[in-house]
């Protein structure tokens, strides 16, 4: 009897005890990760932000990325070489007025400078390029954007020159017009 009685009592003992599961967030990606949950409980809490290196707003502890949330820029630079300058005494043009995809003003340049290869980005003070920055927005899977820019003779109403680029986070891109560019840019039209 006293066999039976041990037994029940652990019997009963055993389906007393309860096994309790312990809910919270079982990333450990996120913010609030708790080692000790058992299961996800939906509670998890992530960063917000760009988690592209090679973005301006690259923040390393985000892990999640909204839409457009980085910001990228690329160095820009507007010259003329040999020949455009020729061209452009050969036509009678003092100068061209260069504008970007948004019809901003990004200054002239006159056929008193030209390049013989191609500039680098670093702002030149005598006025033989124009220097600026891009900015846009992207995303870690999505960083390049399309860039348009226009060459205008004596900032007229026609451009002799149109041209759209796919541009790269962090680089220099050397826009340069030559006759050949202008003269196919005219026999496209």
């Amino acid at each position: 009897m006293k066999k039976i009685a041990f037994l029940i009592s652990i019997i009963l003992l055993l389906n007393s005890c309860e096994n309790v599961q312990r809910g919270g967030c079982t990333d450990p990606l996120a913010i609030n990760f708790e080692t000790s949950a058992d299961f996800d409980d939906g509670s998890c809490l992530y960063v917000q932000g760009c988690t592209d290196p090679a973005a301006q707003n690259y923040d390393p502890l985000a892990v999640v990325e909204p839409v457009n949330a980085c910001l990228y820029t690329t160095n820009l630079v507007y010259y003329l070489d040999y020949s455009a300058s020729q061209y452009m005494i050969n036509w009678g043009i003092s100068f061209y007025s260069f504008y970007d995809n948004f019809n901003n003003f990004i200054g002239d340049l006159s056929s008193d400078y030209y390049w013989t290869s191609p500039p680098n980005c670093l702002p030149q003070n005598d006025g033989s390029t124009l220097t600026t920055t891009l900015e846009w927005n992207g995303n870690s899977t999505n960083n390049s954007a399309t860039f348009t820019w226009s060459a205008y003779p004596d900032d007229g109403p026609i451009a002799d020159y149109e041209y759209t680029e796919i541009i790269t986070p962090n680089g220099c891109v050397k826009l340069g017009l030559s006759k050949r560019k202008i003269q196919e840019f005219k026999q496209s039209k």
